[in-house]
């Protein structure tokens, strides 16, 4: 803070000097904090030295590189490219294999269906045709009765045959004994005594 002396020429009755304060309006308080600022500023870097990076040489003529900025945005851009690609390679596959396994199965449903309609005709026919069968299941039995019937028969005709052909041997073997035999009446009632057993 600044003290400030009174003049001489105040009507005040001490001549002594008392110290007063002043006070400083604030734009003036302002500019100096400003000034002041100013002050501390941190000095400009210094310049690149040479050697940091040389200058190439205007005589030589290579080729010249893209900067930082436009490799950076040359990668960007090839990033952006194979992604893309990436993707659609991605999209490509998921419809080609979409499209495959759609195909399979659209195969297998029909031939499912061909199968299933199928085997409904063959279950529907085989029912029909055991019911059939149950139907037809007492002409089975009969069939069968009459065979072993036949079969009887024939062994019944058979045996009689064999007897018959024994009693023919011994009728003749009697016949022979006999010879000129006492009469023939013996002999038929031999015959029939041998024909009743």
């Amino acid at each position: 803070m600044f003290r400030s002396r009174q003049p001489a020429s105040s009507s005040s009755s001490s001549s002594t000097d008392q110290p007063t304060i002043k006070t400083v309006p604030p734009m003036a308080r302002n500019s100096r904090n400003n000034n002041n600022n100013n002050n501390h500023k941190t000095p400009p870097p210094p310049p690149p030295s040479d050697d940091d990076k040389p200058l190439p040489s205007p005589t030589i003529t290579e080729p010249q590189r893209p900067g930082t900025s436009g490799t950076e945005a040359a990668l960007r851009v090839t990033r952006r490219k194979a992604s893309e690609q990436l993707r659609q390679a991605e999209r490509a596959e998921r419809a080609y294999r979409a499209r495959k396994r759609s195909a399979a199965a659209k195969a297998n449903a029909q031939g499912g269906k061909e199968h299933l309609k199928q085997s409904k005709e063959h279950f529907v026919m085989g029912w029909k045709l055991l019911f059939a069968a149950a139907r037809a299941w007492p002409y089975v039995l009969r069939e069968k009765r009459e065979t072993r019937q036949i079969k009887k028969e024939e062994a019944k005709r058979k045996k009689v045959l064999e007897m018959k052909k024994k009693l023919d041997e011994k009728l003749a073997a009697v016949g022979a004994a006999e010879e000129g035999g006492d009469d023939d009446g013996e002999r038929e009632d031999a015959v029939m005594s041998g024909g009743r057993n």
